[in-house]
């Protein structure tokens, strides 16, 4: 009895190769088994593994393919919100716990991004300190003004408070080459239940004085302030510090414009798919 000759296993490639005549050249099994000198069982079984191998690999791809969409997905989330942010003037900090701020740090290590969210950081909290400085000087020397003395002591005691508010508003506005109040326009003076007077500047109270003619005494002294703030040194400190703001804030808009429109984000990071 003849010894039967045991064949070697199938290489991968072989069986690839038989799906590829099997599925795009009409090569039936029983003609590769007699071309290649196989048993047809052993065609058929090849090219049944070689089919569920390309499944197998095609799934995986798949899985791999949605898995990075969904990441690049979160990371143009996350730097729309982080955009959405930074033209105010809250802290970030809420961003800085957040588990994807790493992740766009370890995709983008060397990006201006971080550069410019420091220096405005580092912007607000000199703009913090010149309101301050605007607000102490203001409520020192409007205080002093021997104008509104008859008026305090009559019950007009926010009258100091919402000169200083309203002013620091406007020097802000002002910096920013905006209209702000309009005396004309937006001082409102109305009677109360108990007869007395409300002032209103804009959306600042004044709280409450006498009669018309205290009403009238702190028109004309806001009115002289107005004039007076602008040329303060702490003024002009306010409006480098905006323009400034504002240009590291078009900067951090353009960085991050960069990000969302591109929507695939260069580098890696720790999470990202295999």
């Amino acid at each position: 009895m003849a010894k039967r000759i045991k064949k070697p296993p199938v290489r991968p490639e072989v069986r690839k190769r038989w799906l590829k005549r099997y599925e795009e050249d009409g090569d039936l099994p029983p003609q590769i088994a007699a071309t290649d000198g196989f048993d047809v069982r052993t065609v058929r079984k090849q090219i049944e593994q070689a089919r569920q191998e390309r499944e197998v690999r095609e799934t995986r791809l798949l899985v791999l393919r949605n898995a990075t969409e969904r990441h690049y997905a979160d990371i143009c989330q996350f730097a729309e919100k982080l955009k959405a942010h930074v033209t105010g003037e809250d802290s970030i900090s809420i961003f800085e716990d957040d588990p994807l701020w790493p992740v766009l740090r370890q995709h983008l290590p060397r990006s201006p991004l971080w550069n410019l969210l420091n220096r405005r950081g580092t912007l607000l909290e000199r703009l913090d300190g010149t309101r301050g400085s605007l607000r102490t000087r203001l409520n020192s020397e409007v205080g002093a003004d021997a104008r509104l003395k008859p008026v305090l002591p009559s019950g007009g005691s926010g009258v100091v408070l919402g000169m200083v508010e309203s002013l620091t508003f406007q020097v802000e506005q002002w910096s920013q080459e905006r209209k702000g109040l309009d005396i004309e326009v937006d001082f409102r003076v109305k009677r109360t239940e108990d007869s007395l007077f409300s002032i209103e500047y804009g959306s600042f109270h004044f709280g409450n004085v006498n009669d018309e003619q205290q009403a009238q005494t702190v028109r004309d002294v806001l009115a002289d302030w107005q004039l007076k703030v602008v040329s303060w040194e702490e003024s002009d400190e306010m409006g480098r510090i905006l323009a400034e703001l504002q240009r590291t804030r078009l900067k951090l808009k353009d960085e991050l414009n960069t990000i969302t429109m591109r929507r695939i984000v260069p580098g890696r990071c720790k999470y990202c798919p295999l």
